[in-house]
């Protein structure tokens, strides 16, 4: 009898065993499948983001919906709760809201399972870097300050050397010029905000149209006279233009322009031709956030760095083919909520070559809270145009980080704006001080919080090193601790007095 009960054992022992492994295979292979089914259809959109990247509730409340609608499932007419009309109409023109299921029920339900179950019921942790050295002697400020009561909205500050001016461009489509100590010599009204500025005999002019979201293309480029009577339109019709170069691209002896246009779901880089005046679309890709030229290839003809952050973020060179035409390569890519925010170029390891830096923060998508990933990252060239990522600050809303060699001991340092930065953080600005070694010191120079969007570096003073100009775009927020009147502020560089 005892030994029957042992083989009875011994048989419920398997069952359980094997019932047990089958269910834990089934859960694997499920996964799998799910895993499976939503890289493929977030793919087709964006780069694929992990479950993990945000919390439980928003994937559940926020993303996942939007994501849905995308793909046919769900009642798109909420949209109207959150957008005009005219937007609505226009994004199920282009197709980005079908009116039919682009998947089915099943696989739908699949992708919603894979993303609830693998990720955290609460918020993302922040592993927050270093705390900032608080040192007020780095920079002396001095302030721009708006009409009483009115919150400044600034949407480029930019010093130009040859006339000893600051420049402001703000969202109430004005213009002012200012000297060096804050002296208001002069404004004028511009079409829209205006964004860039190239200088000339008749400077030329980037507005941006409407700044929300939107499919319009209200956006242009004109030269303007200095005291703003005599304007030319250079090129109307611009969807959301955040940025223009010159250059002579095809080596004809004149210069040709490219303007980077954000759009909103839809953008593209335009090259317009010097000398026939016709353009050509060197990409289709929104998002277009900022530029740099550099001569890769050593051919004497100007290729392109651009930062994508938009749906597909990455980093992109465009290699220049001559003759109006360019080839892609992608040299980074990242998840569609990275925020990718700004790109910047310099030799932050004394190698001879440039790396790469970028800035993420941009927070006015889906997922409106802290995130992790917020920041600033270097990715050192290893002197073959491959990049890897080598350094990280957590920063929440960071917007742009520049680098400069601002204390003068021959090595790269950084600036830092975080426009959509956290009230109890205190990293609205911050300064990192280049130690050697990829080590940096991150540094509060004591300037009040603000919203700061825009920042430039130059030397204002003219005193043979690094002065910074910020620019702040307050969108009514009642903070105490926020300031809202600071139209610019003038950081003079004090660090080798």
């Amino acid at each position: 009898m005892m030994k029957l009960n042992r083989l009875w054992f011994f048989i419920l022992l398997t069952v359980s065993a094997s019932a047990l492994y089958i269910s834990i295979q089934y859960k694997n292979t499920q996964k799998e499948r799910e895993e499976k089914l939503a890289k493929a259809y977030c793919s087709s959109c964006h780069e694929y983001t992990p479950p993990g990247m945000l919390s439980r509730t928003i994937w559940e409340t926020k993303v996942l919906p939007e994501m849905g609608l995308r793909l046919g499932i769900g009642d798109k007419n909420t949209l109207l709760t959150r957008m005009q009309f005219k937007l609505f109409d226009q994004l199920n023109s282009l197709g980005i809201y079908p009116d039919k299921n682009l998947i089915s029920q099943k696989d739908w339900l699949s992708i919603v399972h894979y993303y609830l179950q693998n990720s955290s019921d609460s918020a993302v942790i922040v592993n927050h870097s270093d705390t900032p050295l608080q040192n007020l002697t780095k920079f002396k400020p001095f302030y721009i300050l708006s009409d009483a009561g009115a919150d400044a909205q600034t949407t480029m500050v930019r010093y130009m050397p040859k006339r000893k001016q600051i420049w402001i461009g703000s969202r109430s489509n004005r213009l002012e010029k200012y000297d060096i100590n804050g002296k208001e010599l002069f404004s004028q009204n511009t079409p829209s905000p205006v964004v860039d500025v190239i200088d000339g005999e008749t400077p030329s002019y980037l507005s941006i149209g409407n700044m929300l979201p939107n499919e319009d293309r209200n956006g242009r480029m004109f030269d303007m006279s200095d005291d703003g009577k005599h304007k030319s339109l250079r090129i109307d019709s611009l969807h959301r233009p955040v940025q223009m170069v010159k250059a002579d691209f095809d080596q004809d002896g004149m210069d040709d322009t490219i303007v980077l246009e954000f759009g909103f779901e839809t953008g593209q880089i335009r090259l317009i031709n010097g000398k026939t005046g016709i353009t050509s679309i060197i990409s289709s890709q929104a998002g277009a956030r900022n530029m740099h030229l550099r001569d890769v290839d050593k051919d004497g003809f100007p290729d392109l760095y651009v930062l994508f952050g938009q749906a597909r973020e990455q980093v992109s060179l465009f290699h220049n083919m001559k003759e109006g035409q360019f080839k892609e390569q992608v040299l980074l890519k990242f998840p569609s909520v990275n925020g990718s925010s700004y790109l910047e170029l310099a030799d932050m390891n004394n190698d001879g070559y440039e790396d790469i830096i970028l800035s993420f923060g941009d927070n006015a998508d889906y997922s409106i809270v802290p995130k992790a990933f917020h920041g600033v990252e270097i990715y050192l060239n290893d002197r073959k145009n491959d990049y890897k990522k080598s350094w990280f600050y957590s920063a929440f809303g960071a917007t742009k980080a520049i680098a400069g060699d601002f204390d003068g001991d021959g090595d790269q340092d950084l600036a830092m704006i975080a426009f959509f930065s956290e009230p109890k953080e205190g990293n609205a600005f911050l300064y990192f001080e280049n130690k050697s070694k990829m080590k940096f010191q991150a540094i509060d120079i004591g300037i009040p919080n603000a919203k700061w969007l825009v920042m430039e570096e130059a030397d204002i003073d003219a005193d043979g090193d690094l002065d910074l100009m910020l620019g702040g775009f307050n969108l009514g927020l009642t903070e105490n601790n926020y300031r809202s009147d600071i139209k610019a502020v003038i950081l003079q560089n004090m660090i080798k007095q």
